[in-house]
This record gives structure tokens, sequence and C-alpha cells, in this order.
């Protein structure tokens, strides 16, 4: 089964759009003593360096962009399918939407219009999604179909459970493992790639 916040935005179906979060930590030690003009000072082993921010504090790590997107074929629509529903989890952890709008095309994809809003939610709420990745396999982009000028892309998906948080730890929603059937719908504007919709079957 599905998430019912996705329900809304598909006719025949839905993915969940999913988040998930990373627990980490981080340390770091006090300042060394101020050096002299012409005496640097060299850190000693005991005085430690400020370390990279954690995930814990700055959420999952962007998606990495596949090259293949640079090309504006079949192959490259594939690639666009993969790389838009890896963001999902993204999206959501994070709140930030910059790549998910990069690749919407507003007028047609009400699907990707409530991702993102129940995105703004989420963080707005202060809540978290564990769980509820989504991996496809047996991606296979069809014919360009010319009257559109977009690639339809269709794969498995797997998704594993979720559980949404409230930011008191109440648990909000929870939904088992699901797979099924998917379909994206892609279009190259002559410099990125967009998705005109998204529809998943059981």
């Amino acid at each position: 089964m599905l998430s019912r916040a996705r329900r809304r935005s598909l006719a025949v179906g839905v993915v969940v759009a999913v988040g998930w979060v990373v627990a980490g930590c981080t340390g770091g030690g006090g300042p060394g003593p101020s050096p002299s003009v012409d005496e640097p000072v060299v850190p000693s082993p005991s005085e430690s360096e400020p370390s990279e921010p954690s995930l814990t504090e700055t959420g999952p790590a962007k998606p990495e962009r596949p090259a293949a997107m640079d090309r504006d074929d079949a192959e490259g629509a594939a690639a666009a399918a993969e790389y838009f529903l890896s963001l999902y989890g993204y999206v959501l952890a994070t709140g930030d939407t910059a790549e998910w709008d990069a690749m919407t095309w507003v007028e047609t994809c009400e699907f990707c219009a409530n991702v993102r809003a129940d995105a703004e939610e989420i963080a707005g709420a202060g809540d978290t999604y564990e769980g509820a990745e989504i991996t496809i396999s047996a991606v296979t982009p069809g014919e360009l179909d010319t009257f559109v000028g977009a690639y339809p892309v269709v794969a498995d998906f797997q998704q594993a459970a979720l559980v949404r948080t409230s930011k008191t730890g109440e648990v909000l929603e929870e939904q088992a493992a699901s797979s099924g059937r998917l379909q994206i719908d892609l279009l190259h504007d002559g410099t990125s790639w967009r998705v005109l919709s998204l529809t998943v079957g059981e």
C-alpha cells in the first residue's frame, strides 16, 4: 500500500515521497593560543581541528547528478528518471526543493507540486521521515513521443517501510514496505530534463 499522502496526486497510483534521517556526531576542541606576528603557532595533536558538520545538523547528502543526464536522448531520460526518484528522500528530509523545482514542469506535474508542498509542510512542522527509501530496477525508456516531445520511462520500484514522527516523538504515520511499476514522462527543454508526470500502477 502506498502512502495516503501521495494518493491525491496521481490518477493511476502514486509513489510515496520519502525522507530519511541519518544520525551523526561532531567533535571539536578549544582554540589554541594566539600566534605572534613572527612566530606562528602549530596546533598540537591534542588540539583538534573543527569537524565538518554532521548529517544530523545538515540533513542527508544531496544525491549526485549522473553525467548521463547531459544527454538529450532516451539514455539521458532514463538517467534523469533515476535521479528524480533519488531526490525524494532528500527533499522531504531537508526541505531543499531547488533541484526538485528545476526538474518540475509545473503546468502538468501535479505529483511534483504535491511532493513540494509535503516537503514544506514537514519542514514547517519539524517532523521527520525514517525509512521509505525507494529503489528502482528494470528501468526502460520508451520511444520519443514526437507530439509531446517527451520520453516515457518505466521501471519497477521497491519502497521500504516508513515512519513519520513529530518533533515531540509522536508517531504520525506508518506504512509497510511496498512495490510496483511506475512511469515517468520526461521532456528535455533544450537545457535540462523536466518531469511532466509520474504515475504508478499497482
